[in-house]
């Protein structure tokens, strides 16, 4: 039992360093590489530089790993079938690229503009995020009764239920924020760049990131559950990891 629980663990820290890495591989990856620092307008535009190797790479292990998402046996079916979709979603975003008209271009090959492809992509990469923020809100913060007192779960899931609410409500604000701008670009006097699709995205994603690994067991774990930085606090100072209950 405590091997399915590191396994677990593992997994959730997996899809966490997934997401936050995300953004900044593509963009360190793009500028050494083909030697354009040049931001693109959102982390979809990526497809289409030499940050492709990390886009696509991050978003098909991603996908892959919540499709075969492992479900505890009293977990709902319906909570089931949000990872698994959220993986295919993953995958089509992948698979799909935006229309590729970048301003400050780092483009190595571009493709002819499509916008029935650019909608398949849009609600893709937007109902996989819309998935991250429900997960994060409604499924994390639930408590096992086998482990929380309903009425006083704890101090460190009080905690962990704030960062898993408040996670999930930036991605939830990011989207609708990109999706509010859309509409008000397409007026004259636009009062913002053509960059803020990327940077809402990363308010998007890296939120979704930092959950998953909260959820994991990275930082504030309940007492006698050591946490993954307490683990290597103890390594790097003791030369020895933490035996757990």
């Amino acid at each position: 039992m405590e091997d399915v629980k590191k396994s677990y663990k593992k997994i959730r820290q997996t899809i966490g360093a997934l997401g936050i890495g995300l953004p900044l591989l593509i963009y360190v990856h793009t500028g050494i590489v083909w030697d354009c620092w040049s931001l693109q307008d959102s982390i979809s535009h990526y497809y289409f530089t030499s940050g492709n190797v990390f886009f696509e790479g991050i978003l098909w292990i991603l996908g892959l790993v919540l499709i075969y998402y492992p479900a505890y046996k009293n977990e709902k079916k319906r909570d089931v079938w949000l990872t698994t979709f959220s993986g295919f979603f993953a995958w089509g975003v992948a698979l799909i690229p935006t229309n590729s008209n970048s301003a400050d271009s780092c483009a190595m090959f571009h493709l002819t503009d499509s916008p029935l492809r650019n909608a398949i992509h849009l609600s893709c990469a937007g109902l996989m995020l819309g998935i991250f923020s429900y997960m994060s809100i409604f499924l994390f913060t639930r408590s096992n009764p086998a482990n929380y007192n309903a009425q006083n779960p704890g101090t460190w899931k009080k905690v962990r239920n704030f960062i898993y609410v408040f996670c999930g409500l930036l991605t939830f604000l990011s989207i609708v924020t990109i999706l509010v701008l859309q509409q008000f670009e397409k007026k004259d006097q636009f009062p913002f760049g053509h960059k803020y699709t990327f940077w809402f995205e990363v308010t998007a994603i890296v939120p979704f990131g930092i959950s998953w690994l909260i959820k994991g067991g990275f930082l504030f774990t309940d007492e006698g559950d050591p946490s993954t930085m307490a683990q290597l606090k103890s390594l790097v100072t003791k030369g020895k990891l933490i035996k757990t209950n």
